[in-house]
This record gives structure tokens, C-alpha cells and sequence, in this order.
């Protein structure tokens, strides 16, 4: 019987000089957390097609989000492969595998969004200017995280989105186990996007309470990477509070699903969101057309 915890080790040291650090410490924290569990209950020379798929199932069906299931499921995909090649164990075809959709909340009804723009108006602080931005904007949670007062050019109602914030094992001290850093970003994330009015004057309301030194981050207002958890357990917490799930990725949906009810032109969602998912045939290339995307901006308004 193959240990497992043995294989696991020599499957992560393969990966040291394989993938970058922030990809070896997903396979890792993935691993432990969710794989391990499960190889110690269902042996991994006796794997199928039938134990993954129930496996995964069960991980959407306890609510993990579809993105951590396909990861779970990448890692264990190149963990088989690995045991596969060593112990001659049988091909198993992950292709074949299919993830479930999650049936979770991914975007607001309008209800619940006059409820979210209320409580924005009413309480004007770094939680509610990082929804707005996200429900506004479409920024990530973890773009918001490394804007600098430097990235906003509140006149020309703009932002320069540059970085992202990410965690990542801390090997160096105990006391801690990670530690946050800013990563820079390539194109279509790397992107400057026009904002619309709506959310130039509620940046400049959150503004006109602080001190603003360009070298700081918006959101706590010194040069100290935001926690991102302090954000996302006050989210959490506001999800209770009024009854329905909100978190910082529904946000971003709702404000991709409004672009597309108010027939927001497509390139500007592409490069607003920062994406570049759609194929296009044609002999065309996406414009980053700042004065047209806030017009088609303004479309989306509370």
C-alpha cells in the first residue's frame, strides 16, 4: 500500500522548480487541506472515475466555491499522474470528470442591490468604497486591496490597476504562517479603467475624510498592505446582517451582469473586468478606449 504522506512529500518537491511559489503553495495548502483527508480514506491506487466525481460532488454540495473544486481536482489530477508514473497504477482520464455547478448565490437581484447601495450611503467607509468598486467597477477584491491613492486620477476618473494582493506561506517565521505581498500584473488584468460618474463621486466623498499621501493604500490610508481578511469578515458580517450572501465575487458578477442587461459595449467589459475569455473570429483586437468606456460606464448606475 503506497503512503501516502510520503508521495505527497515527494510529489511537492517535484513541483519546487516546476511552478512559481504562489503556485506551489496553492498545490500545498490544497493538498493538506482537502487531498490528504480523502487519499487516507480512499486509498490512491484505488481511485476511479466514479470515487473522484463523488469526491468533487460532495466538495460543491459543502459549498466550495466552483474555482477551489477545479483546483482540487488539478492538484489530485497531477498527484495520480505522478503516482501513476512511479507505481504503474491504472490511467485514469480526469478530462472525463466533470464538476457539478454550485447552485450558490453568484450575483444580486436588484432588491438586494438598492439594499447594498442604501447601506453604502449610509456608511461611508473602506468597506462600502471597496464595494462600490466592485459592484461599480468590477475590480477584484484583491486589485482593490493594492490601489494606492498614486493609481486614482480622481479628476480624469480613472484608475490604473497595476497589482493584486496575495498570500502566500510565511517559511521564514513561525509566528505567523503567511504573510501578504503585491504581485504585478501582465494585460488584460494590467488595465486603466474609466469610472462612471456615480463612482468618481462617491471616491471623492471616501477621500475628502482622509489624508491623502499618494504613497499609501486606499484603503487604510498608511503604506501597510490592507489585511484582506479584516475586509472579508466585515463582508461576512454584513451578509448576516441583512439577510442575503453577499461577498466581494457576487459583487463583481452583478456588476458584470448589469454591464450586460444595459448593453454595456462588449470590449468595454472585457477590459473594464480585465478579462479576455471571449473568442473573437474576426480580425479585431480590443481597444482600450478610456472616454467611450466611461460613457458606457455611466449606463450602470444605482
Amino acid at each position: 500500500m503506497i503512503d501516502i504522506d510520503i508521495l505527497f512529500k515527494e510529489w511537492l518537491e517535484t513541483k519546487k522548480n516546476e511552478v512559481k511559489e504562489i503556485s506551489y503553495d496553492k498545490y500545498e495548502n490544497t493538498g493538506k487541506l482537502y487531498i490528504l483527508p480523502f487519499l487516507k480514506q480512499q486509498p490512491i491506487e484505488s481511485l476511479d472515475l466514479s470515487t473522484i466525481s463523488t469526491f468533487l460532488d460532495k466538495k460543491v454540495n459543502d459549498g466550495l466555491s466552483n474555482n477551489t473544486v477545479q483546483i482540487i481536482k488539478m492538484t489530485l489530477k497531477s498527484l495520480y499522474y505522478y503516482a501513476e508514473e512511479k507505481y504503474m497504477l491504472k490511467h485514469i482520464d480526469f478530462s472525463l470528470i466533470k464538476i457539478s455547478h454550485n447552485k450558490k448565490t453568484t450575483s444580486l437581484d436588484e432588491y438586494q442591490q438598492k439594499i447594498i447601495y442604501e447601506y453604502c450611503c449610509n456608511h461611508v467607509d473602506a468597506l462600502s468604497v471597496t464595494i462600490i468598486l466592485c459592484l461599480y467597477a468590477g475590480l477584484r477584491y484583491t486589485e482593490i486591496c493594492a490601489l494606492k491613492y498614486s493609481d486614482i486620477d480622481i479628476i480624469n476618473g480613472t484608475i490604473n490597476i497595476t497589482k493584486k494582493v496575495q498570500r502566500k506561506i510565511n517559511r521564514n517565521n513561525n509566528l505567523t504562517k503567511t504573510v501578504f505581498s503585491t504581485v504585478d500584473l501582465l494585460p488584460p488584468e494590467k488595465r486603466i479603467i474609466g469610472l462612471s460618474q456615480f463612482s468618481i463621486f462617491y471616491l471623492k466623498l471616501f477621500m475628502s475624510q482622509q489624508n491623502i499621501d499618494e504613497a499609501c493604500y486606499l484603503l487604510n490610508g498608511n503604506t501597510k498592505i490592507p489585511e484582506q481578511r479584516v475586509y472579508q469578515r466585515k463582508i461576512k458580517d454584513l451578509s448576516s446582517e441583512l439577510g442575503f450572501e453577499v461577498n466581494f465575487n457576487i459583487l463583481r458578477n452583478t456588476c458584470k451582469d448589469n454591464c450586460i442587461k444595459n448593453n454595456v459595449d462588449i470590449n468595454t467589459v472585457l477590459s473594464t473586468l480585465g478579462v479576455n475569455s471571449i473568442t473573437i473570429t474576426s480580425d479585431h483586437h480590443i481597444q482600450n478606449n478610456i472616454n467611450y468606456n466611461q460613457k458606457e460606464m455611466n449606463k450602470v448606475i444605482p
